[in-house]
């Protein structure tokens, strides 16, 4: 058993060093120079992941919307989000479709000739490296998973089965993570993703030109709300005035009598 578990730690140790060593010896085959008079040495072919967005304006947003479905579902892709919104009483749609990369530039064409592209913008990015990288830790990974599992079936006591079962369980997990980040790698390469929006071409405005009748309908307007608004001020200053009447004129009446009688009395 001593041998059984002394075999597990060097398994794990010598996966780790060879993992670290794989991707070394990948990095120094990429930048080894050809040799003279030999034949180039074939380099795996480089993984691209290249998305667009475009807006296009177009005279009917409905129909130019089915025709990008049918430009996309030709060229072997599919759509992954549609909506068609009203603003007011023009439609706007935005779309967004998985193609093929290597149909991208197509389908960007023949959805440009739907109308007037207003932008366009193609982004790229090289995850060949990052691949790679994957692609390395998934072999060391498997490795390990596969010998673990030949330990684990040799294993003769309680205590070996569950040290092994639960550093296979750890490690599979591991493979399982990196084995779904690779496939999502792969895929954003094999598929592009293109957002297209559309716009209506043109939007009906009302405009009334300007004239004679214009200028008379705007000043009658005008001074009906100004005459309105005379009126308002007048039937809000009233009640204050009527009420300033019954106070006011009372405190005038007598101020008025205690005057002319001071005069008299000066008089006599």
């Amino acid at each position: 058993m001593r041998v059984l578990r002394w075999s597990v730690g060097v398994l794990v140790v010598g996966l780790a060093l060879a993992a670290c060593g794989g991707s070394g010896s990948m990095d120094s085959a990429e930048t080894a120079p050809m040799p003279a008079g030999g034949s180039a040495v074939d380099k795996p072919d480089r993984e691209i992941i290249r998305n667009g967005e475009m807006s296009v304006r177009v005279d009917d947003v409905r129909a130019s919307a089915g025709q990008v479905r049918v430009v996309v579902e030709q060229a072997g892709g599919r759509l992954s989000g549609e909506s068609i919104n009203a603003m007011g009483e023009s439609l706007y749609a935005d779309i967004t479709a998985r193609v093929p990369a290597d149909q991208l530039d197509a389908v960007i064409g023949q959805v440009s000739a739907l109308g007037t592209v207003m932008s366009l913008n193609v982004y790229a990015e090289d995850v060949t490296a990052q691949g790679a990288d994957l692609d390395a830790r998934i072999a060391a990974l498997q490795t390990s998973v596969d010998r673990l599992s030949q330990l684990l079936a040799q294993a003769q006591t309680t205590k070996d089965l569950v040290e092994i079962e639960g550093e296979l369980t750890e490690r599979q997990a591991e493979l399982d993570s990196l084995v779904a980040q690779r496939a999502a790698l792969s895929d954003a390469v094999a598929l592009s993703t293109l957002t297209v929006r559309l716009s209506p071409s043109s939007e009906a405005v009302t405009w009334a030109p300007p004239g004679f009748a214009s200028g008379l309908e705007s000043g009658w307007s005008a001074m009906r709300t100004m005459v309105a608004g005379l009126i308002t001020l007048a039937g809000f200053v009233l009640p204050f005035a009527l009420l300033g009447l019954v106070v006011v004129a009372p405190v005038i009446a007598i101020i008025v009598l205690l005057g002319r009688r001071r005069r008299k009395s000066t008089r006599g």
